[in-house]
């Protein structure tokens, strides 16, 4: 197959799984609707089997991380806990993930990262804990159906199983598994010292980030492409809102604006000079913009987009000094 139709279709199969996501999330009134596009990033692999277990893992992490973080934001009323909670759920999360070391460290590292989406937000204002998490799972189930369905068939199989797992140095597991609780933790001190959407970004992004970096065994290019990445995300939802702000019905524009905005980013996902920055770059957008929704007025957007890309770039500069991984034993 030509190469540039490969990828183009690869293209095309990513932007109508977001776009059908997003669409069908929103015409089911659900709080978060973006949150539906953000699978199709993360689900999708070149090979088919890959396929299948992210989606398992993804909607199964989900389902648990949501739970966790209902029960956490019902029977724990106070801020004190509830960091405690977080900080002890990206920490293990972290720590898990990377002993685990291969794609079924998946459903470990979703469960952490929803149990952050959860309760981040209540911690700057009060939030229905049970309509979030529902609202987390359905956009979950949402967006896994479609790209699965979507790109199934267009993806192949494996042509070589998998290579072995190797066993890491407990101390690197240890190791990682504290510096994104850190990370966790100080996120939250900036958002009770600060709050509002500044606040609530820097607490979601160090917790995401830290999950993403400190769980992977070979973080390095992650680490070069995800501060940059963060930048071009975080200037396309600047730039996608600042157009809905300007048009005469924002509220009702906010969908259809979303979509030639999600096809940029499928083909930056899918082109293979761009592609290591695509996947970051479009789940950046999505947060920051908050996609298919009215949203909180530019100013808002404008503070948890600067909060998303300094926590990239300083977490990244921290892990690069604090986080070194021994090479695996055995």
């Amino acid at each position: 197959m030509n190469p540039a139709f490969s990828w183009a279709l690869r293209a095309l199969q990513l932007f109508a799984a977001a776009a059908i996501s997003l669409v069908i999330a929103v015409q089911l009134g659900l709080h978060n609707p973006f949150w539906a596009a953000m699978p199709v990033w993360v689900v999708a692999q070149p090979h088919r089997e890959d396929l299948l277990l992210r989606a398992i893992l993804r909607v199964a992490g989900t389902a648990l991380g949501a739970v966790l973080g209902w029960w956490a934001l019902t029977l724990l009323p106070d801020a004190g806990p509830r960091i405690l909670v977080l900080g002890l759920a990206v920490g293990l999360g972290t720590a898990i993930a990377y002993w685990i070391g291969s794609v079924y460290s998946y459903g470990v590292l979703l469960a952490a990262i929803t149990v952050a989406v959860v309760l981040v937000p209540a911690m700057d204002h009060p939030v229905d804990a049970a309509a979030l998490a529902l609202d987390r799972i359905w956009c979950t189930m949402i967006g896994v159906v479609a790209v699965t369905v979507i790109t199934f068939l267009f993806t192949p199989p494996r042509p070589e199983p998998l290579p072995p797992r190797r066993a890491p140095r407990i101390g690197a597991v240890i190791g990682h598994g504290l510096i994104a609780a850190g990370a966790a933790m100080a996120g939250t001190l900036v958002l009770l010292l600060i709050g509002g959407p500044a606040g609530v970004g820097t607490a979601l992004s160090l917790s995401i980030f830290s999950l993403i970096i400190g769980s992977n065994r070979n973080p390095a290019p992650i680490l070069t492409y995800m501060p940059p990445a963060s930048a071009i995300g975080v200037a396309a939802a600047l730039g996608y809102r600042g157009l809905d702000f300007l048009l005469p019905d924002p509220a009702g524009m906010a969908l259809a604006l979303a979509l030639p905005f999600i096809a940029a980013g499928a083909i930056l996902r899918a082109h293979p000079r761009t592609a290591p920055l695509g996947l970051d770059a479009n789940m950046c957008f999505l947060l920051a913009a908050e996609a298919g929704t009215k949203g909180h007025g530019f100013g808002a957007h404008v503070l948890g987009g600067l909060a998303l890309v300094l926590s990239a770039y300083a977490f990244t500069a921290f892990f690069r000094r604090f986080g070194t991984t021994p090479p695996p034993a055995g």
